[in-house]
């Protein structure tokens, strides 16, 4: 059973459900399990059952494809005050999990068994106004990932996330060629070609796990180009 503090911070972080009546609000907050997970751990399988919603009170959720090569390629990230609407879907249809699910950030989730989910917040009118807005969101960060992997060149993207994800005192990019190539949804040795162009360029300096902009001028101006 939570206590008030955690209540408080659910009610917080999802208002809707201040709107259900005090017998519900009992019954789902009994059922629910408030758990702490670590950064990498796996939440959801491609082709697992779904078998609750979770509330994200903190941390990051990222939900990706994986292909038959291996390659990755990031749907959305579900953050604090946000759900996972794949969960929903498939319940919906009566399918299992169509993806991958994997904590990015350490995370606290407060997760709601599917029959108390059905029998509580399915119906209720506050519940799907926030589902709407949730998925346009979702829809919106889905359909500017595959915006970029169509159109945009993948030096001018990989310009983009190394200035967007530089530290304001230092210019350094905590990623590794992996994780980079994973955000971009392309190849490793693709983003170690462009990196190393960008090094003789004087743009980066590279270290182990680690890139140093050196010239965020030339960045921006290969983003304009």
């Amino acid at each position: 059973m939570l206590n008030r503090e955690e209540i408080a911070r659910i009610d917080q972080l999802f208002p809707v459900l201040t709107a259900l009546s005090k017998q519900q609000r009992e019954r789902l907050f009994a059922a629910g399990q408030h758990l702490h997970l670590p950064e990498g751990q796996m939440l959801m399988q491609q082709n697992q059952t779904c078998r609750y919603i979770p509330l994200v009170l903190s941390g990051m959720l990222r939900v990706y494809k994986l292909s038959a090569g291996g390659r990755e390629m990031t749907l959305f990230r579900t953050g604090a005050g946000d759900t996972c609407l794949l969960s929903i879907a498939c319940q919906l249809r009566g399918e299992d999990f169509p993806a991958l699910a994997q904590v990015e950030h350490e995370a606290d989730l407060f997760l709601l068994p599917l029959d108390e989910y059905f029998a509580i917040l399915d119906k209720h009118p506050a519940w799907k106004d926030f589902l709407i807005h949730t998925l346009y969101g979702h829809l919106l960060g889905t359909m500017h990932t595959l915006e970029a992997v169509a159109f945009d060149r993948t030096d001018r993207r990989l310009a983009a996330l190394l200035l967007s994800h530089s530290t304001a005192s230092q210019n350094v990019v905590k990623m590794t060629h992996e994780a980079i190539a994973v955000e971009l949804g392309t190849a490793r040795e693709v983003v170690s070609r462009l990196l190393g162009e960008l090094k003789a360029r004087g743009a980066v300096k590279l270290g182990r796990g680690s890139i140093q902009i050196m010239n965020p001028a030339l960045l921006r101006e290969l983003i304009k180009h």
